[in-house]
């Protein structure tokens, strides 16, 4: 029986990776083309991820469009998604609906703000370690069917092989800038909340929960709409103890 395109196709990709010299590019390119293919895997997926993880922080991520990054910055700045479940929990992660599920709230209301409406993540695993996640996303809910979880899940299990390896001899030096980048979207978020529980006396549920619902109505994603208030409230001599107002008293 003749391959399947997929299957040709999967087996050219990882063919390709497979001959790559282990470098830096090499394991971003690795992590892209997987993407690529995750997404083709899923003929109802608009987008695709993967992810490289240590120790909670990405060290390499690959995604087929800005919507999928967008999608998985939230995860990393608000520390809870389906991805970040799937790699912690070492099991596949459905979601239906991002307008209804409730098991990570703050992230599927800012991915539905964005157009993501459903996501299945399963967790690539080398032995007993997960090393990251791979997912699809969808703008409609419930995108995917049995036939889509086999095959991603299929998929995960070669890309595992391969990341594991790309892993750890190309994405060493990845690790200090990437886990910059997600500390500071991490702090923006904190900076934000702050600054709404100082200026409308909310708690910190509830600022967050105020966050959420400005990017939904807004339409700016939550890490730029977070730079945007810390950015306003530095320039501002409104409020004691940040920006403009700390730097008046220590003169």
């Amino acid at each position: 029986m003749d391959p399947s395109p997929l299957s040709s196709e999967l087996g050219a990709t990882l063919g390709r990776i497979r001959g790559l010299v282990l470098t830096q590019e090499t394991a971003q390119h690795a992590v892209d083309l997987l993407a690529q293919v995750a997404q083709e895997t899923a003929p109802n997926a608009s987008g695709a991820g993967v992810s490289l993880i240590h120790g909670g922080n990405r060290v390499s991520v690959g995604a087929t469009d800005d919507l999928v990054r967008s999608a998985d910055d939230l995860q990393y700045t608000l520390g809870e998604g389906p991805c970040l479940a799937a790699w912690s929990i070492r099991e596949a992660v459905m979601i239906e609906d991002t307008a209804a599920d409730q098991r990570f709230p703050a992230w599927s209301s800012a991915a539905s703000a964005e157009g993501v409406r459903s996501c299945f993540s399963v967790p690539l695993l080398r032995g007993r370690d997960a090393i990251g996640a791979m997912k699809v996303y969808s703008a409609v809910p419930a995108a995917f069917d049995e036939a889509d979880k086999t095959r991603l899940r299929s998929l995960s299990v070669a890309a595992s092989a391969l990341l594991g390896h790309v892993q750890t001899s190309a994405t060493s030096t990845r690790i200090s800038s990437e886990l910059r980048a997600s500390l500071r979207s991490r702090d923006l978020v904190g900076m934000a909340k702050g600054i709404l529980m100082q200026r409308e006396g909310l708690t910190e549920a509830e600022a967050l929960a105020d966050l959420t619902t400005r990017a939904r109505s807004s339409g700016v994603p939550f890490r730029q709409l977070t730079a945007d208030i810390v950015n306003g409230f530095g320039a501002s001599e409104e409020v004691n103890g940040f920006g403009a107002s700390e730097e008046k008293e220590t003169r």
